[in-house]
């Protein structure tokens, strides 16, 4: 892959785990339902990996 397309794949990645975060927040706070703390957990956890991946994805980028 070239330099700009894993900037923009770095960058998707982030957008989407903040999407997964925020989601995964106030779906749990807005729901009428109780509150629901494991799928509070797993909302962190996936965000936390796609971030994760985001950031060793930005990483690799070698400045030219």
């Amino acid at each position: 892959m070239k330099r700009r397309q894993r900037e923009s794949i770095a960058k998707y990645l982030y957008d989407v785990s903040k999407i997964t975060l925020t989601v995964t927040v106030l779906g749990n706070i807005a729901s009428k339902e109780r509150f629901q703390l494991l799928v509070l957990i797993w909302g962190f956890l996936a965000a936390f990996t796609i971030f994760l991946a985001a950031y060793l994805i930005e990483g690799t980028i070698t400045e030219e």
